[in-house]
């Protein structure tokens, strides 16, 4: 769906989230989420909580509040999360076999809170974290940890431990593949 080698760079970047290709949910596919009400009250009110950040924004800190604090802060988290997709299915490591072209990238793991270890993700999708080992730094699953400590978040899944002993290592590393997909 998002790798650029199906569909080109903008596509895996962008494309896929403004197009109304994927708009539908098969709520039968995802059960356990399925079961929650506010998640679904999201899935139909969408917009609402952006909205509701911006006019928040508007009147604690102004205009300059809702230029940087919402409009400009959006953009540049949108970007950076929708970088992932095109960049880290052309650059970093491979660890796992997959059908598709993903990559792990520290860098893109650093600037996105832990989503650079896509080919993690890839791998095994319903984990909770994507940094699969100690020294893969994912600063999302941190703070899931720390919501989870005070009974915010629960039911977190992590990969069992075949996922870890499936991992391909070469002199202690994952087996790199800098080049550029074709």
């Amino acid at each position: 769906m998002h790798s650029p080698e199906r569909r080109g760079f903008w596509w895996s970047h962008v494309g896929w989230f403004l197009g109304n290709r994927y708009d539908a949910i098969e709520f039968n596919l995802i059960k356990d989420f399925a079961r929650y009400p506010e998640l679904r009250w999201l899935d139909e009110n969408n917009l609402a909580p952006g909205m509701l950040l911006g006019i928040a924004c508007y009147f604690i800190l102004g205009w300059q509040g809702l230029i940087w604090g919402f409009f400009i802060s959006s953009v540049l988290l949108y970007h950076g999360t929708f970088t992932i997709n095109p960049l880290c299915h052309i650059f970093g490591s491979v660890r796992y076999q997959t059908r598709d072209a993903s990559r792990n990238s520290l860098i893109l793991a650093l600037i996105t809170l832990g989503e650079g270890w896509h080919n993690n993700h890839h791998y095994y999708s319903t984990s909770t974290r994507m940094g699969f080992f100690w020294w893969e730094i994912d600063l999302s699953y941190y703070a899931l940890r720390v919501l989870a400590w005070f009974g915010m978040v629960w039911e977190m899944k992590d990969p069992p431990e075949r996922v870890f002993q499936s991992a391909n290592w070469v002199a202690n590393r994952p087996l790199s593949i800098h080049t550029s997909a074709s």
